[in-house]
C-alpha cells in the first residue's frame, strides 16, 4: 500500500477504481451536431440551467456566438455539459458516439469540445484505432498497458488545470475515435489488465511508443533533449523486419521541399543540396545542412522531418540524394522511435514472447504494478 502512495506523487492517491479522464475530442470548430443514443440532458456547469431531450432522434446543431455558446438558438454561455440520461444512452457528436460526459467551451469565436469517461472506457476506444486487434495476444496486451500507462501519467501533468483536458485523441497524444473505435476483443483485453501500468523505481514511466523502429529504436535525449532516461534508451530492434513500414521512400521536387520549408518559417534561396552532417547511436539524423543560393542553413532531423511532414518523411532515419530537380530520401522505420515499436511488439508476439517479455524489451528495467 506505500508503494501505491508512493506512484501518485501529484495527489491524484490510491484509485478505487477506474480513475476519470478529459479528453479533447475536437478543437477549433465554430458549430457541430450532437445528439445521443437516448434520453440526454444539457446543463451548465453550476446546474443553474438545464434542459433535458428524451427523443434521440434529432440533432441539435450547438455554435459558438458572440453571446456564448448557441444550442439551437438557444444562448447558454460559455460552457456546457452534456450528459446522457441513462445507462446505456450514448452521446453523439458528430458522426460518433462517446461514452461518459460531453463538455464543450468556447474559446473567443471557436468551440472546444472534451470528452470526460472512466480511463479504462476510454482506452477501450483507444487499442483499434492504434494497433489491429487481429495482432497476437501478447502485443495487444503489452500495448494496452502502455498505452494505459501513457495516459496515466498524462492524469499526472499539473498543466490540464490550464487546459482543461488530460489528452487529445489523436497522434500528438494517443489516437481515440470513441464508440466508433472499439473491437470486443481489445475491449476484453483491456479489461484483463485492468489498473495494470508500467513503473520504475516507484514510479509511473513515461510510456513513450511508435509505429515501427526501422531497427533501431532511440533514446529519448536525442529525441527530446533533457536527461537520460534509464528505460528510454537506444538499442537494435530486429522484430519488426517484416514490417511494410520498415523500409521506406520519397521524392519530392526541389522547389516543393523549398515551399514547405518556407511554411514553416525557414526561407531559403535555391536549394543545390542537402548534407547529413550528425547521426545518433542508430544511424538517425540529428543534424543536417541545407546548401542554399544564400548560403548555409542548419536544421535538426527533428525540425526538417516536420517541414517535410510525417507522413512523407516517416521518421529521422533516412538517406538523401540529388536526383535532378528532385530529392530522394531512403530510409527506415515511422515515428520518433523512442520507446515501443507497435510492429516489434506484434513481430515479438509472433515469436512466442509473452507481453511482460515484450514491455521489458522496449521499457528495460520497468515493473508492471496493478493501480486498482
Amino acid at each position: 500500500m506505500v508503494l501505491l502512495f508512493a506512484l501518485c506523487p501529484l495527489g491524484i492517491g490510491i484509485p478505487a477504481s477506474s480513475p476519470t479522464i478529459r479528453v479533447r475530442i475536437l478543437h477549433n470548430k465554430s458549430r457541430v451536431q450532437v445528439g445521443a443514443t437516448g434520453s440526454y440532458k444539457i446543463q451548465t456547469p453550476d446546474s443553474l440551467k438545464e434542459s433535458s431531450f428524451l427523443s434521440s432522434h434529432s440533432a441539435l446543431t450547438v455554435e459558438a456566438s458572440q453571446q456564448g455558446i448557441r444550442v439551437s438558438g438557444k444562448t447558454w454561455g460559455a460552457q456546457i455539459l452534456i450528459e446522457s440520461g441513462e445507462r446505456q444512452s450514448l452521446i453523439r457528436v458528430g458522426s460518433r458516439r462517446y461514452r461518459g460526459k460531453i463538455l464543450v467551451r468556447q474559446k473567443n469565436s471557436l468551440l472546444e469540445i472534451v470528452n470526460e469517461l472512466p480511463l479504462e472506457e476510454y482506452l477501450w476506444g483507444v487499442i483499434k484505432p492504434e494497433i489491429s486487434p487481429k495482432w497476437p495476444r501478447a502485443s495487444i496486451l503489452a500495448f494496452t498497458i502502455a498505452a494505459r500507462t501513457y495516459a496515466f501519467k498524462k492524469l499526472q501533468d499539473s498543466s490540464a488545470k490550464d487546459t482543461g483536458y488530460h489528452i487529445s485523441s489523436e497522434q500528438d497524444h494517443q489516437v481515440y475515435r470513441g464508440v466508433e473505435g472499439e473491437d470486443s476483443y481489445a475491449s476484453e483485453l483491456v479489461n484483463e489488465t485492468r489498473g495494470r501500468v508500467l513503473t520504475y523505481l516507484g514510479e509511473i514511466i513515461e510510456a513513450s511508443y511508435h509505429a515501427c523502429s526501422g531497427g533501431y529504436t532511440a533514446s529519448s535525449k536525442d529525441v527530446w533533449g533533457g536527461k537520460d532516461s534509464p528505460y528510454l534508451v537506444a538499442k537494435r530492434d530486429d522484430f519488426c523486419k517484416k514490417s511494410p513500414y520498415f523500409d521506406w521512400d520519397f521524392k519530392i521536387e526541389v522547389t516543393d521541399l523549398r515551399e514547405r520549408l518556407k511554411k514553416r518559417g525557414v526561407v531559403l534561396g535555391r536549394i543545390y543540396r542537402i548534407k547529413l552532417l550528425e547521426f545518433d547511436e542508430g544511424r538517425r539524423v540529428r543534424r543536417l545542412e541545407i546548401q542554399h543560393q544564400r548560403g548555409k542553413t542548419d536544421l535538426t532531423g527533428k525540425e526538417f522531418r516536420q517541414a517535410m511532414g510525417g507522413r512523407d518523411l516517416k521518421s529521422t532515419l533516412f538517406t538523401v540524394k540529388r536526383r535532378h530537380r528532385y530529392f530522394v530520401f531512403e530510409g527506415k522505420g515511422w515515428g520518433h522511435g523512442v520507446g515501443l515499436c507497435q510492429e516489434g511488439a506484434k513481430g515479438m508476439g509472433e515469436q512466442g514472447y509473452t507481453y511482460k517479455e515484450i514491455l521489458e524489451f522496449y521499457y528495460p528495467g520497468t515493473t508492471v504494478e496493478i493501480l486498482y
